[in-house]
């Protein structure tokens, strides 16, 4: 990869949240010269007003500015799970004000003047981990959909065998559910396979995204 070029696909966006028309005009000749795709808001509600969620993008955010300020606006996107990486940049910060953006997720925060290098390397970054954002959101939103096939004896079945991890066997699990071994390997199979889990440790995973997974073993003493 050339040193000019984007590390994510060219379709991804940078928003540019800017009040200061100079300032926002010179990024955006500058980034899009480097090859990045750049849309520009001279203020937090005009960007809300034409911003689309769901593509690989990040935001290049000023935090003083008229109307609603950028960390009003980071906590809108945080209050509506919006999956867009942030980039402070300001020329009056202070400690407490990058602290309380930083702990709310923002990727950096830069403090005017800042070199292009150093902005396009957040840029990168936050494009990345708005990729693996995206994959892990549609990712959890699949495991949800198979979750919400499973039958409520599947859903039993599926319970027990992840609260008892590698030591839940058949047995122990009919037992608790006063049913025949046979019938808990036939519905063990049919969670495995609705799940598409390849192994327990994965359904494990599943569970705990499905927020069915308890961190202890099912009572084993009569096994």
């Amino acid at each position: 990869m050339m040193d000019n070029e984007p590390a994510v696909s060219e379709s991804a966006v940078v928003y540019v949240v800017e009040d200061d028309t100079a300032v926002s005009s010179a990024l955006e000749r500058s980034l899009t010269k480097r090859g990045y795709q750049v849309k520009v808001f001279d203020s937090a509600e005009s960007f809300l007003d034409k911003f689309e969620s769901g593509r690989i993008a990040c935001l290049v955010l000023d935090i003083r500015m008229a109307g609603m300020s950028g960390t009003e606006l980071q906590e809108h996107l945080l209050a509506t799970e919006v999956i867009l990486p942030i980039i402070f940049v300001t020329g009056h910060g202070d400690i407490p004000m990058s602290v309380r953006a930083m702990k709310s997720g923002a990727v950096d925060f830069l403090e005017k003047p800042y070199t292009v290098e150093l902005l396009t390397s957040r840029i990168d970054e936050a494009l990345a981990l708005c990729k693996d954002q995206i994959e892990e959101s549609a990712r959890k939103t699949e495991v949800l959909t198979r979750f919400e096939s499973l039958t409520p004896r599947e859903l039993d079945v599926m319970t027990l065998l992840v609260a008892g991890a590698a030591n839940a066997s058949n047995k122990v699990i009919a037992r608790e559910l006063d049913i025949s071994h046979r019938t808990v390997d036939d519905h063990r199979a049919r969670v495995m396979a609705k799940m598409q889990a390849r192994s327990l440790p994965e359904l494990v995973d599943m569970a705990k995204i499905c927020g069915v997974h308890r961190d202890e073993n099912i009572d084993q003493d009569h096994a």
